[in-house]
């Protein structure tokens, strides 16, 4: 199937709306880009489809639509995000209470006149703007040089008025600045020069910076080349990027400058950093070279191409067809589609710049500290300011360390090594023990809790996990959409999983995935128990969706290795899988293949540890 790659350099866009409007394409033509372009198989439905809205509404996909020619000038300028505004300078928001300032920009007139974020603004030029909304904003902005007053409520309660003066900003998605010895990089969206500032700001301060913080949090992607060159400042050359096309095939996209530093660097992401965002904080933690701290980014891991008049002059004027037309992979071959980036540290949003802030101190010359190792790279607590300032991040941070990671705890004159819970206990610091309590003599303890410390695992909610359990389909399929961070949003029609069950939304996400399939007639037998071959198929199909190299490996095994013991002992539908788990990467089972009865019933402390294997050892969970 024909594909395009010179639009590739719009392929990995800013998460959008959908935006279908005005029919200036039809749907016979759509269909027919779809048909070409699209990375998947289409849908029965879309030929059914009578208008554009029916056949995207029967794709499914949200980054697949229709543009018209404002929707397109507007995406464009959104990915872009280099652009000259004029106004007071300041990001702002509607709310029942006035408009709120979010963000002050340098160089405008809100910031030189003293305005704060959180302050709200209750009326311009004596016009009331309670309750707040979109339309306001026309009473703010104006020409530049031009004043305008705003009466503004502080936090206090206090209110006054303030003359602003409009003036006209150049804003860029990237600065770069030195804090105390450490670069700090912010990033809002990846545009065509974002690479540049990141080389520049690094060759700048790359002498003096001890850490890099590169704050990606809310940046909702923007284009490849540019993640892939951001990303190559700190990792050197090689293969940044992969692509695979609906028919197997694949590409990648190569770095060939030199690391311009080989100093940590701390990633800030949250649940809006996506798509280009995944592509720079993957790689950073797919090459060790830093760690990644904050809740799990968004999970956009497909890249568009898109299609305007530049290639079908006869089709598009001014608007364009943003189609899904392949699937990305990060340097270590793993996919960020659904799952996402899974941070080194798993901490709460309010804890994150705190947390990152620790990390970023320098190696203390004396007194009390922590010393540890995480993804490769050396960090350092200073106790003294972390117990004094940030008692509540010094709390979380614990709380999201990995069971079997130990620390080097300086206090009292005495250096030991310690896990997080005796660490935290010797400091007096409040522990949130995220792990089970009903483990006791498992044999798979550090697993099983590792992934309850990354949210993965969810027990009885009482604390207990109860690990000998039989596991039922229905417990497999909710165990594996958590750890995927995945929801059914459509039911896939059993008619043993009713809208509503427990286990209705896992079961339909996994399904749709094709990681587990019905029993026949309809159902899904959410109750029935798995065998140690049927979790085998399971767990190698899950490998293979996150790695395509674990794929092609699976697709590459001829019948000959598939005949050969131990993969003998089990049924022929389990063999390709089990041999992924085995033999691709090293053992991601939890016992010796040889040791495994394929009938025997698998039970959650089984399921439990392989799926950490499985992470692990693609390093999806990387510390």
């Amino acid at each position: 199937m024909k594909k395009r790659f010179r639009r590739l350099a719009a392929a990995l866009c800013a998460l959008a709306l959908c935006l279908t409007s005005a029919n200036a394409l039809s749907v016979e033509q759509a269909l027919s880009l779809l048909e070409e372009n699209y990375v998947d198989p289409l849908p029965a439905a879309a030929y059914r489809a009578e208008t554009l809205d029916a056949l995207f509404d029967a794709v499914g996909d949200p980054y697949t639509y229709y543009m018209s020619a404002a929707d397109y000038e507007e995406f464009t300028a959104g990915v872009e995000d280099e652009t000259t505004l004029t106004g007071i300078g300041a990001g702002v928001e509607f709310t029942a209470n006035g408009i709120r300032i979010t963000s002050l920009l340098d160089g405008g007139g809100a910031k030189e006149a003293g305005l704060r974020v959180d302050d709200l603004i209750i009326a311009v030029d004596g016009l009331s703007c309670v309750p707040a909304q979109e339309a306001h904003r026309a009473l703010i902005v104006g020409e530049a040089g031009s004043y305008v007053t705003l009466t503004v409520r502080r936090a206090d309660g206090t209110t006054r008025d303030w003359r602003i003066e409009r003036r006209t900003i150049t804003v860029h998605n990237t600065t770069v600045t030195l804090e105390s010895g450490v670069g700090v990089i912010d990033c809002d969206s990846f545009g065509s020069q974002t690479a540049d500032y990141f080389f520049e700001g690094v060759e700048q301060y790359g002498k003096t910076a001890d850490h890099w913080l590169i704050d990606l949090r809310g940046n909702l992607g923007g284009l490849a080349d540019a993640a892939v060159g951001a990303l190559g400042v700190f990792t050197g050359g090689g293969p940044k990027l992969y692509y695979r096309l609906a028919d197997g095939s694949s590409f990648y996209t190569l770095y060939l400058a030199e690391q311009e530093t080989d100093k940590p660097a701390v990633v800030l992401v949250n649940g809006y950093s996506a798509s280009a965002s995944e592509i720079l904080s993957g790689g950073i933690r797919a090459e060790d070279a830093g760690v990644v701290i904050g809740t799990r980014t968004y999970g956009k891991g497909t890249a568009q191409l898109v299609l305007d008049e530049a290639e079908y002059p006869d089709l598009f004027d001014g608007d364009s067809l943003k189609v899904t037309a392949y699937r990305f992979y990060c340097s270590d071959g793993n996919t960020t589609d659904r799952i996402g980036v899974i941070p080194t540290l798993l901490v709460p949003d309010e804890y994150a710049a705190e947390i990152a802030a620790l990390l970023t101190a320098k190696q203390p010359k004396s007194g009390e500290y922590l010393g540890f190792t995480l993804n490769g790279k050396a960090f350092f607590v200073d106790l003294v300011s972390a117990r004094k300032e940030h008692a509540g991040a010094l709390a979380a941070f614990f709380a999201a360390l990995p069971p079997d990671l130990m620390l080097e705890c300086r206090t009292g004159g005495k250096t030991s090594e310690l896990d997080a819970a005796d660490a935290a206990k010797r400091l007096g610091v409040a522990y949130d023990d995220r792990c089970f309590t009903d483990l006791g003599d498992c044999p798979y303890i550090t697993p099983i809790d590792t992934l309850a410390v990354y949210g993965m695992l969810r027990g009885d909610g009482a604390g207990r996990f109860h690990p000998d359990g039989a596991l039922t389909r229905a417990e497999l399929a909710v165990m594996l959409a958590q750890a995927l961070n995945v929801k059914g949003g459509v039911s896939m029609g059993f008619s043993d999983v009713p809208d509503g069950a427990w286990f209705a939304s896992g079961v339909n996400a996994v399904a749709s995935l094709g990681f587990m399939s019905g029993v026949g007639g309809g159902r899904f037998d959410p109750n029935g128990t798995l065998t140690q071959a049927q979790l085998i198929a399971v767990m190698g199909r899950l490998a293979r969706f996150l790695n395509f190299q674990a794929d092609d490996y699976a697709l590459a095994l001829t019948p000959e290795a598939l005949s050969e013991e131990p993969l003998l002992t089990l049924p022929d539908w389990a063999r390709t899988e089990a041999s992924v788990l085995t033999a691709y990467d090293g053992n991601m089972l939890c016992t010796e293949l040889s040791d495994v009865a394929p009938a025997a019933t698998a039970t959650r402390q089984d399921a439990a540890a392989t799926l950490c294997s499985v992470l692990k050892t693609l390093d999806i969970l990387s510390y």
